[in-house]
């Protein structure tokens, strides 16, 4: 990682003291890994995301399951993505598969295959074959099928069917504690004969890299939403479902059903379901006596409904109390996602809010933008770029004396008034309490019975899955070392020995490949494809470059010790012409007798590559092998 001890997002600097951070980090930028990066509430998964986005230089796709939380990445959603129908997929779905089969004997009539239900121009082809880093976000809610049809759709259309997601790395972000994939019955009923549970890891791909050792799980331990520390060890307990009879008590405390917030004291009314919340807010702006202000969005292009941030007619009175629903992208930051104010002053082009702090700190608040967005593929650049289909302009508020337990997922509140009695789906309870910065800050209208706190057991054991340390250091090591591997094979293709020698000598303390096989075979190959497409004058003046080179020197080594007796390289460099002509005449007989034996091993070399299926069995010169 370079330059990035000042690098900040939402407020928070760059932890250095971070180190899943950090290794997720890396992992990206070494590695193909596929990675499932995950957290408690407010460990910084979103800020992880910004900062991805900001610093990569592979070319990247950032998808979400909903519209609200497409916007909120920067990024689209996955249907849209994908072009992919809302309906349920099994693994073996014709649909899915590259041959059709006949369905009617007597007419020839043939199923839909996945070139027919899948149809892409141009653009989007380049793109998904182009594609080197696709980041999913709020993995949570992503249904297990979902996966295996993106999986299905880059192997096809990158060609590459042996490889996860087509060889594109894959990271996933997200808590399975936190809400579950929305699954109606009747689609389920389906489902189930395929798939253990609906969440995205019983996807048939996931088991698959597990299985292969190419998952990489790591979770996000440090807290900046809450530092008080009691606090977080409840919302632990409460998450993972361990909360015991002190615990209920504690929650009992903030119990208040009778609670009044005064005006100034800017509580966030949360509550399981949106018809609770829907008529909370008009409630209460119908109550204001002042006078009423609409202010009406202002929409370019394609923006549709269901990606809309805010409503298109926004109505306010002085009085109400509002959320910021985007970051203030201006020095001060001023206000965040979920700050909560009140408005006290409006006319028909300004809105004055204030904040519920110390001084009472009074804003303008000025309209802002969002944008839809669309990836296409940049012939001229070579490069995936966002294009803008369309942009919705509105002040970035909405009434909030009221927001449902979904919608809050992924903000922060300084003060919160829930209503949990009827939750009805696991995570809600966490996902709710764990919006708030302090327990002070937190009260409840309803108690929270035992029967509301659900957590999935199947939640539980995937958690257990957490990749070692030690292994996320090997994947690192490889990662960087396969780098290395290919920086050196191309500098050997262009001649710069020296250059390959040097990367060489870095791929080497990563990862040492030359008592493989695979490598001397390797290298076999390389020297036989040399000596047939090199004229004789050329091939003796390569010879003695090849001879005084250190990197093909290490190689050649392992091939026969009695043409170059392991010798120190202050030897091998100090022998005089004489020897060095001596050597050189050994060298030509060997380099006869390796072409030999190179054309019996080539073909089954070559046809052993076809044959590699699993990932595991997968070489480092297979995956930079042109």
């Amino acid at each position: 990682m370079t330059n990035n001890e000042n690098f900040s997002v939402d407020n928070i600097q760059l932890d250095q003291e971070n180190k899943e951070f950090l290794k997720a980090i890396k992992l990206v930028e070494h590695t193909g890994q596929i990675i499932y990066l995950t957290g408690k509430a407010g460990t910084g998964k979103t800020t992880f995301l910004k900062y991805l986005r900001k610093t990569t230089k592979k070319k990247i796709a950032i998808v979400a399951p909903t519209g609200v939380a497409a916007i909120n990445a920067k990024g689209v959603t996955i249907h849209s993505f994908f072009k992919i129908p809302f309906s349920p997929f099994s693994p073996n779905d014709q649909r899915l598969c590259r041959k059709s089969l006949i369905i009617n004997q007597e007419t020839g009539e043939k199923s839909a295959n996945i070139y027919d239900t899948f149809r892409y121009n141009e653009d989007r082809l380049k793109i998904m074959r182009e594609l080197e880093l696709l980041v999913i976000d709020e993995i949570s809610m992503v249904r297990c099928d979902l996966l295996d049809v993106i999986d299905n759709l880059l192997r096809t259309f990158r060609n590459k069917h042996y490889i996860p997601f087509g060889g594109v790395q894959v990271v996933l972000i997200g808590d399975t504690f936190q809400l579950p994939p929305v699954v109606m019955n009747n689609e389920w009923k389906i489902l189930s004969q395929f798939y253990k549970t609906p969440f995205f890891f019983s996807a048939k791909i996931v088991e698959e890299a597990i299985r292969v050792n190419q998952w990489g799980h790591i979770e996000l331990k440090k807290i900046y939403r809450q530092n008080e520390k009691e606090f977080i060890g409840l919302l632990n307990r409460i998450r993972i479902n361990q909360m015991d009879s002190s615990d209920f008590k504690i929650l009992k405390q903030k119990h208040e059903p009778t609670f009044n917030a005064k005006e100034n004291e800017n509580y966030i009314y949360l509550a399981s379901h949106n018809a609770i919340v829907n008529s909370t807010n008009l409630t209460k702006l119908n109550s204001l006596t002042s006078e009423l202000f609409e202010f009406h969005a202002n929409i370019t292009g394609q923006f549709p409904d269901n990606r809309k941030p805010s409503e298109d007619l926004l109505k306010l009175k002085e009085g109400a109390q509002v959320m910021f629903i985007k970051n203030d992208t201006g020095e001060s930051k001023r206000y965040y996602n979920g700050k909560i104010a009140k408005i006290v002053s409006l006319s028909n082009d300004e809105i004055i809010a204030e904040f519920d702090d110390s001084e009472k700190s009074q804003i303008t608040v000025e309209r802002a933008e969002w944008e839809n967005i669309e990836y296409r593929w940049n012939k001229e650049l070579k490069k995936i770029e966002e294009v803008v289909l369309g942009t919705f302009e509105q002040f970035p508020i909405k009434l909030a004396w009221a927001i449902t337990v979904h919608k809050s997922q992924g903000l922060t509140f300084e003060k919160v008034y829930a209503d949990l009695a009827n939750c009805f789906s696991s995570g809600q309870v966490y996902v709710a309490l764990s919006r708030c910065t302090t327990f002070s800050g937190l009260k409840l209208k309803t108690e929270i019975p035992p029967s509301a706190i659900i957590t999935d057991p199947r939640v539980m054991e995937f958690a257990k899955t957490k990749t070692p340390d030690t292994l996320i250091d090997n994947f690192l090591n490889s990662g960087m070392a396969d780098r290395k591997y290919e920086e050196a094979r191309n500098a050997l293709n262009a001649g710069s020995f020296g250059i390959a020698f040097e990367k060489l000598q870095e791929a080497l303390k990563l990862r040492n490949d030359l008592n493989t096989d695979t490598f001397k075979r390797y290298i076999i190959v390389y020297l036989n494809r040399i000596k047939g497409s090199t004229s004789p004058i050329q091939y003796k003046k390569l010879q003695k470059r090849i001879l005084e080179n250190k990197a093909l020197k290490l190689s050649l080594d392992l091939q026969n010790d009695e043409i170059i007796a392991q010798k120190e390289e202050n030897e091998f460099l100090a022998q005089s012409n004489k020897e060095l002509k001596i050597k050189n005449e050994e060298f030509k007989e060997h380099i006869n007798y390796l072409h030999s034996e190179a054309n019996n091993l080539y073909d089954k070399i070559d046809e052993q590559y076809r044959k590699i299926k699993e990932l595991e069995n997968l070489k480092w010169y297979q995956r930079f092998k042109k």
